[in-house]
């Protein structure tokens, strides 16, 4: 498979999405990481690494689960709301 003009520019446009606040998630000169992958021939998608976000920090824990029980505390919800919240 060649890569055409158009999927390259598809594949632009995909990548100038931004954050929720605005700011651009991928710098022009960000250091990448092109890898193919997939399981069958015929299923193959591709890998874009940001190798300038290396190491990545994690995000914190959740304070409304008990990691050590794998568990919700009690009045912790996932989302991190109780239900029928409605703010």
């Amino acid at each position: 498979m060649k890569l055409t003009q158009k999927i390259i520019d598809d594949l632009q446009v995909a990548m100038q999405h931004t954050k929720k606040d605005g700011t651009v998630n991928w710098k022009d000169s960000d250091e990448i990481e092109v890898q193919l992958a997939g399981t069958f021939a015929a299923d193959k998608f591709i890998v874009i690494k940001n190798k300038s976000k290396n190491p990545v920090v994690p995000t914190p824990p959740h304070e409304g689960f008990d990691y050590e029980k794998q568990e919700w505390k009690e009045g912790a919800h996932p989302l991190g709301r109780s239900a029928g919240y409605n703010k």
